[in-house]
């Protein structure tokens, strides 16, 4: 007996333990005695020992109040992992109260403690416990009746802004007041998560697919999911919505048929030139012009660039003067200052005659230090 089932034994919140009804991937389901009602009891399974373990996908979007346990899960600590087992455990708490409170056929919760959840004992027509809808054998008119009503469960969960997420034959219960939909340990935000689409059409694909084979004619019902997600993404469903089951035919355009565009305004004429009109452009080869033909520049040609084939040659670059040009001005016993007509000076570049430059004539530059830099320039 799991370890949650004899707490709620010695607690004495359950009587008694009256059979084992079936064991799944996420948890066990016990016939126990609460009071004096007769109610299911689902015992869930460690992580370790259940054997649906991939549910990152069934987990995006899903949130906690406690922003202390959300930043433990989000990086995976010990206590955040044990907080993300007790939110995937009580998920399908929250999702059973909420569907059950919009209409859904879902079993009635009881109540939840310490990894069990108490909830009705779905019963078939004679009073036992119902049996899957996979393991029930239906005419095709009870197969068409019942696609319609799992169709509007469907509609009804969507409204709640939910999605089962592993909905099949297996998780349908044939009970006596219709098929009741069991299992909601993945139940998925369709508002947060990114492929709640997905989701959506995989479950009513396979609800489709599984009454499809008893009744034939439900094959041309295949346009209802991508209806009912249309109006979902629209803001259009509400819990009454059923689908026409066709998808919408493509009617082509006709341009009979449609509304004849506006006008365009008509632009103004170009304003009229005041004066002689142009001349006509001739066609035929361009006539020469009477007159010299234009100067020639006389020079060197510009410096080819010599550089291999396919790689960019680099910038042509202007010859830097070697050294500094020094430019003095030398006046025959004449201060500069005193010169009067350009005729009495000379200009000589250092570099080029290679000569020393004069020292000027002004009196303040014969100092000492002067001539030791004199002296040094010339060495």
């Amino acid at each position: 007996m799991p370890t949650g089932l004899e707490h709620l034994l010695s607690e004495g919140v359950v009587s008694e333990v009256i059979a084992r009804l079936k064991s799944g991937k996420e948890a066990e389901v016990y016939v126990v005695r609460y009071g004096a009602m007769v109610v299911a009891a689902k015992v869930y399974k460690d992580r370790a020992h259940r054997s649906f373990k991939n549910n990152a996908d069934y987990k995006e979007g899903r949130s906690v109040r406690n922003t202390r346990s959300q930043r433990a899960m989000a990086r995976g600590s010990k206590f955040g992992r044990a907080a993300a087992e007790d939110a995937w455990k009580t998920a399908e708490v929250d999702a059973l109260y909420k569907l059950h409170a919009a209409g859904v056929r879902v079993p009635t919760p009881v109540m939840y403690l310490d990894g069990v959840l108490l909830m009705e004992l779905v019963l078939d027509a004679e009073g036992e416990a119902a049996p899957r809808l996979i393991d029930v054998g239906l005419t095709p008119s009870q197969a068409n009746a019942a696609y319609r009503d799992m169709l509007s469960q469907l509609v009804r969960i969507l409204s709640c802004e939910l999605i089962h997420g592993d909905l099949s034959p297996y998780n349908v219960l044939w009970g006596a007041t219709g098929p009741t939909i069991i299992d909601f340990p993945q139940i998925i935000s369709a508002s947060h998560n990114s492929r709640s689409e997905a989701f959506f059409m995989r479950d009513a694909r396979n609800i489709l697919g599984h009454f499809a084979s008893i009744d034939r004619s439900l094959l041309a019902r295949s346009g209802d999911a991508s209806q009912i997600w249309r109006a979902y993404v629209s803001r259009e469903l509400t819990p009454d919505f059923m689908p026409s089951g066709r998808a919408p035919a493509f009617v082509p355009r006709s341009r009979a048929l449609e509304a004849p565009r506006p006008s365009r305004p008509l632009l103004p004429p170009p304003p009229q030139r005041n004066g002689p009109p142009l001349a006509p452009q001739r066609s035929g080869p361009p006539t020469q012009r009477n007159g010299p033909p234009p100067p020639q520049r006389n020079g060197p040609p510009p410096p080819q660039r010599n550089g291999p084939p396919g790689r960019r040659n680099p910038p042509l670059r202007r010859p830097q003067p070697q050294g500094p040009e020094v430019f003095v001005r030398i006046a025959r016993g004449v201060p500069s200052s005193a010169v009067a007509t350009p005729r009495d000076d000379r200009v000589v570049s250092a570099q080029e005659s290679g000569a020393t430059a004069p020292t000027s004539a002004n009196p303040t530059t014969n100092t000492p230090a002067s001539a030791r830099r004199r002296r040094r320039r010339r060495r």
